[in-house]
């Protein structure tokens, strides 16, 4: 239920077609990475990209979804999904996601992280982090995986963000330290605080769609958010432009009987 570039081939040579939910996902992708370039291109701006976390998947609960479970292609087509950044990413950044999905101290992003590039965290000589702090134009920027608080049904929606807004304050006594944005992933839904708190914590969607663990938490029938943020930063200040799409209910609406 990923990103799955077209043309993608197994190990043994195997072609494997998206479905349509994956076709519509992929041109979602493009057209994300084609904003990023123009608006990159108007303002004559250096492009850093950050991945935050589970980028591939080898699901250890549940393989029967997975398109493969061999490490070296799911290596592989990690770096492919890359193919639209090529010629405009000045620098790429990977932040290591839930071990269930990309294993042991996420050991799979890592090599990726290699095989693609990935500046290299200084204090382990590794081409990933598990919290990246950038210091960008005068604006400190933290990005982790996890925001270790959610909210996921409908009428909480939106309380986790703040709680992650103030625990990310209350982390950075010294405020010259403090991140100004704080930026999660992982729980598969947008969130965002606002101007609530010291801290703006934003919450992004995946570039996955449900798959049975979803529908198993009862939330795989609801509308399927996906979609990323560009965060334009200068002269001390950050703007927040969200790219969210939203894939129809069950991928094709309502069936008319």
């Amino acid at each position: 239920m990923g990103l799955l570039p077209p043309g993608a081939t197994l190990d043994n040579g195997a072609t494997v077609t998206p479905s349509k939910s994956q076709a519509w996902l992929w041109d979602k992708w493009l057209a994300f990475w084609q904003d990023v370039k123009q608006i990159a291109q108007v303002l004559k701006a250096e492009t850093t990209v950050v991945i935050n976390g589970d980028w591939g998947d080898l699901n250890k609960h549940s393989a029967v979804q997975l398109l493969t479970i061999n490490p070296a292609t799911v290596v592989r087509l990690m770096c492919k999904t890359l193919q639209s950044l090529e010629g405009f990413a000045h620098k790429l950044y990977v932040v290591r996601g839930t071990e269930a999905h990309v294993g042991g101290a996420g050991w799979l992003e890592n090599q990726a992280a290699g095989d693609a590039g990935a500046v290299i965290d200084p204090d382990t000589g590794l081409p990933s982090f598990w919290a990246l702090r950038l210091h960008i134009e005068g604006v400190r920027v933290l990005l982790a995986h996890h925001p270790g608080t959610n909210s996921r049904v409908p009428w909480t929606v939106g309380a986790a963000a703040n709680r992650a807004a103030v625990k990310t304050q209350l982390a950075f006594y010294n405020e010259a330290e403090r991140p100004q944005l704080a930026l999660f992933a992982h729980v598969h839904h947008g969130e965002d605080s606002g101007d609530n708190h010291a801290v703006r914590a934003i919450f992004t969607p995946p570039w996955c769609l449900a798959d049975a663990y979803s529908y198993r938490l009862g939330f795989g029938w609801a509308a399927q958010e996906v979609g990323g943020v560009i965060i334009i930063v200068d002269d001390n200040k950050f703007r927040v432009i969200k790219r969210y799409a939203s894939l129809p209910v069950g991928g094709k609406g309502w069936l008319k009987v």
